[in-house]
């Protein structure tokens, strides 16, 4: 399976021209996507049309589509995937044909698009570049995990929620936007995330301090973390320099405390706040699923929803359960252990 396949769950039929050939100059290109797996759900009840989903066993990221008089169902689905629909996970987008995007997709912050019935197939085409490049994949194995009633119910939400691509065009809602154009320079130079699709980290620290949700730690005599990322990234704007040595300087200098004084923060308190900064940005990183997947995280999955108790029943090193992805290595026979 290509590394930029998808799904599509049509609420309308089938969708025409989504797998036509591509060119062959758009098929090799950097940013093509596909192929297409098209999985018409005709049912008119959003329950029948998750079991569908879950039954198709789809482990890609898919896109919801449907006409815009569906806009009920739209919007129920879309719900139930991001509140951790058992067996159900990777809602990348949605396209609404003939009318406008409802606004509780919107709400909940989905790649989304309106379009026409004869541009369907380049709308779903646009949306998937646009995630693939924006988002990075959680492997098939880990997808299939997550989706499966080992997971909790309330995690699986949380993870779902957590792979959305972000928004190109997002607005800060707790920085200015000079403020986060900064955070976004740093969060490249303390936690590179290789090549590939990216998280911006910067907007989703953004969103974490806007709504509270930091660990609630700071240090003695440190404001709030709303306040202390103001006045923390105002005091790196006076010190800050162009070029990623003359950045990577100035960031040892704010952890080594001895950074040049500003009116703003003292360079003890900038030290301070910058150790926060880089522990929140490491936490925005590790908390989404294809992060989880790349370190090779799997005690997520020992919630679960089933009839049994989910957890692990083998705890040696170097050893692994049946029910985690191959890359992590298989469980031993008995007797066959050193």
């Amino acid at each position: 399976m290509s590394a930029r396949s998808f799904a599509v769950v049509s609420l309308r039929g089938d969708v025409p021209g989504l797998d036509d050939a591509l060119d062959e100059a758009s098929t090799a290109a950097a940013d093509a996507v596909g192929p297409f797996r098209v999985v018409v759900a005709s049912a008119t009840d959003a329950g029948e049309v998750l079991s569908a989903i879950a039954e198709a066993e789809i482990h890609t990221p898919w896109v919801l589509v449907g006409n815009a008089v569906q806009h009920e169902l739209i919007a129920t689905i879309v719900d139930c995937a991001l509140d951790g629909a058992i067996g159900v996970f990777g809602l990348a987008g949605v396209v609404v044909v003939d009318g406008p995007v409802p606004g509780a997709v919107r709400e909940r912050e989905v790649p989304a698009d309106a379009t026409t019935a004869d541009d369907l197939a380049a709308a779903v085409r646009r949306l998937a570049a646009g995630v693939a490049d924006r988002s990075p994949r959680v492997p098939e194995a880990w997808a299939r995990v997550i989706a499966s009633s080992r997971t909790d119910v309330a995690v699986r939400a949380t993870l779902a929620r957590r792979a959305l691509a972000d928004d190109p065009e997002y607005s800060p809602r707790s920085l200015t936007p000079a403020q986060l154009a900064l955070l976004r320079q740093v969060a490249r130079r303390v936690m590179p995330q290789g090549d590939g699709a990216a998280m911006d980290l910067a907007a989703r620290l953004d969103r974490m301090v806007a709504a509270g949700e930091s660990d609630g730690w700071r240090p003695t005599g440190m404001s709030t973390d709303e306040e202390a990322y103001r006045a923390g990234l105002d005091a790196l704007a006076a010190i800050w320099k162009r070029g990623s040595a003359a950045q990577d300087e100035v960031i040892r200098e704010v952890i080594a405390g001895t950074a040049a004084s500003g009116s703003v923060l003292t360079p003890g308190q900038l030290s301070l706040w910058f150790e926060d900064a880089r522990n929140d940005l490491a936490r925005a990183w590790l908390s989404h699923p294809a992060s989880l997947a790349r370190v090779g995280y799997s005690g997520f999955a020992t919630g679960g929803t089933g009839p049994e108790p989910a957890g692990y029943l083998v705890l040696a090193a170097g050893q692994r359960e049946e029910w985690e992805p191959d890359e992590l290595g298989r469980l031993q026979e008995r007797g066959d252990a050193a």
